[in-house]
């Protein structure tokens, strides 16, 4: 299995005026990735989980390395891979790239919650997909 990868062209609306990506608006981009991530890969969209499972997957730590900038017009090809599978949290890695160059490495922790906020283990079904995504897209 290839790691989960989409393509998004960069926008007017994601630049500044200089016409490079403004910063805040890779993590819409991100947040976007990981849901379709969820839905197309895992086939757990994030509205099955808030709705009907009452699953919240809030977002609690960040790390980013902005690379290189992102200009409008250029198309940024994003990928999602599992680094680390807890009781209650997902760690992932996002990278973008554009002509051949990183330009931006996201480290993103997402926790299961409770409708009140309250941490909860993965439920099972989710934990097998994200185990069997980790390890059927681990660097060997």
């Amino acid at each position: 299995m290839a790691l989960f990868t989409t393509r998004q062209t960069v926008r007017f609306a994601d630049c500044d005026p200089a016409g490079l990506v403004d910063y805040p608006n890779y993590f819409k981009m991100a947040q976007a990735l990981v849901e379709d991530w969820f839905a197309q890969s895992l086939r757990e969209p994030y509205s099955d989980l808030l709705n009907a499972k009452k699953i919240a997957l809030p977002t609690v730590h960040l790390t980013v390395d902005f690379n290189r900038p992102s200009r409008m017009g250029e198309t940024l090809t994003w990928t999602v891979q599992v680094e680390a599978l807890g009781r209650s949290s997902i760690r992932l890695k996002l990278v973008a790239t554009a002509e051949g160059a990183e330009r931006l490495t996201l480290t993103q922790v997402i926790v299961t919650t409770d409708a009140a906020g309250k941490s909860v283990a993965i439920p099972p079904e989710l934990r097998v997909k994200v185990a069997n995504y980790q390890s059927a897209t681990a660097k060997k």
